[in-house]
């Protein structure tokens, strides 16, 4: 059977509907030029002249300066099957765990994908009540009352914290942070600070334990007992080990001062680690928390974004804490007809736009990702958070005593870790990256860029996403 009709396989875009027409435009060279300009920069390679040359794009993707809607889709999905995903132990930071498959789908439903913190209930319950849902469940797991919902990400969180700290304790000035923190947080603390009266202070790294110095943290806080409001340090710090959370909690409060412990909510829960309500000598806890929650329902997506965990405890002594703080607290109440409502409660918004007395300078939310991070926990429940943990946990340490038995390879530390750990090494850390990625495994991070002290050091991460498999290859 044969046809002379003429079949066309070009579409014509005047056809297209109005909204699907020359979609994206790009920015002129002009322009680029002038932007360029406006922050002192000669061309467009010096933004990402902080980045390694070795993880640039080997081409510049061109766009045209008008695209419609199918062009652009078509070439944004081109570029996105050079994505080469491979085996990967990189945490530091960031750990990657698996992301149940229903997660998206729910941060699909568009009336709840807004950063707009939800000042209006009536018009905003659906918001209210996926955040109310999340801070209870992160209130479950660590014991804390108010739980805000929620902020940009760690290190913006704890420099929120910081300043929490610093309203509370009448007079004070400076903050001890410990320097085991992860090193990206202390980037932006001194970032932050930059025109603000806050003095930051760091807590040494004994490096042959791998922990806060504590008798030098001693020393500090006697040398700087005037003026302190408070010590923030991590449950488990950046060389993946326990910190002594219970005597660095029974140390602030020695000292009248506050103590913000840095958690991971994915350690914590029935069966993990001790949750920041119990921490200290007595049980009674630490004042504040902050942590990432990214990890709970996102991919690394390079980076971001990432979801600012942040609480603190009701002080019947100290009733203007949770006040103080940088606050987006959601309430469950009653309507005038007595159905159950959500509201915004302790804060208002004028709490926030009060230029440099506003409680915080971080006026939306990251309302989606909590969304997510609810959906998640929601899914696993009590039982499936612990299960996530145990799998963790022993697989990092069945990675930990593989390695260690390689000739040329040990553990650099004898203290306690969870799910990431250091291995001294007798060969460079990027010869053995490099000779990993080959076999199609990205390694761990090498310490030596963050800590000149810490040559031949590898970092490695293991979470539930690892197989044994993977472990043994």
């Amino acid at each position: 059977m044969s046809s002379t009709h003429t079949h066309n396989f070009d579409y014509d875009p005047s056809l297209l509907p109005r909204e699907l027409k020359k979609h994206y435009i790009s920015a002129s060279n002009e322009e680029i030029q002038l932007m360029l300009q406006a922050i002192g920069e000669d061309k467009l390679d010096d933004l990402f002249s902080h980045i390694p040359k070795d993880v640039h794009f080997d081409q510049d993707f061109k766009f045209e300066p008008e695209m419609d809607y199918f062009e652009l889709g078509n070439l944004l999905e081109e570029i996105s099957h050079k994505n080469n995903v491979k085996t990967s132990f990189i945490g530091s930071g960031l750990p990657q765990y698996k992301i149940m498959d229903i997660v998206p789908y729910v941060c699909n439903l568009r009336g709840l994908t807004t950063a707009y913190t939800p000042y209006q209930p009536e018009r905003s319950q659906g918001t209210l009540r996926t955040l109310w849902i999340y801070q209870s469940l992160i209130s479950k797991l660590t014991g804390f009352e108010a739980i805000n919902a929620s902020l940009y990400d760690r290190s913006t969180c704890l420099f929120e914290a910081l300043g929490t700290a610093k309203r509370l304790v009448r007079g004070s000035s400076k903050v001890i942070v410990c320097e085991s923190i992860y090193p990206g947080d202390i980037e932006v603390l001194e970032t932050l600070k930059e025109h603000t009266k806050l003095e930051i202070i760091y807590a040494p790294l004994d490096k042959n334990t791998g922990l806060t110095d504590i008798s030098k943290l001693i020393g500090l806080l006697e040398t700087h007992s005037e003026g302190l409001a408070a010590v923030a340090f991590p449950q488990i710090n950046t060389l993946g080990l326990l910190e002594k959370v219970d005597e660095l909690t029974d140390l602030c409060k020695k000292n009248n001062i506050k103590s913000i412990a840095i958690i991971d909510p994915m350690t914590l829960g029935t069966g993990g680690l001790k949750p920041p309500s119990e921490f200290g000598s007595d049980g009674s806890g630490s004042d504040m928390i902050v942590g990432e929650g990214q990890h709970l329902c996102l991919a690394a997506n390079f980076g971001g974004p990432g979801l600012g965990i942040f609480g603190i405890r009701y002080n019947p002594k100290q009733k203007n804490s949770i006040r103080s703080s940088a606050g987006r607290f959601v309430g469950k109440a009653r309507d005038a007809s007595g159905e159950e409502a959500f509201c915004m409660v302790l804060s208002t918004r004028e709490q926030h736009i009060r230029r440099e007395r506003a409680t915080s300078n971080i006026c939306s939310n990251q309302g989606l990702l909590a969304l997510a991070a609810g959906v998640y926990m929601s899914l696993l429940g009590q039982t499936g958070m612990r299960h996530v943990a145990e799998l963790c946990y022993h697989k990092a340490h069945y990675a930990a005593e593989q390695i260690a038995n390689l000739p040329g390879f040990e553990l650099c530390h004898d203290e306690p870790f969870f799910h990431e750990f250091v291995v001294c090494c007798k060969e460079p850390v990027a010869e053995i990256n490099a000779h990993l990625l080959e076999h199609g495994i990205i390694g761990g991070y090498d310490l030596g860029q963050d800590y000149p002290d810490m040559q031949n050091h590898l970092l490695i991460a293991v979470t539930e996403k690892n197989s044994k498999e993977e472990i043994d290859a």
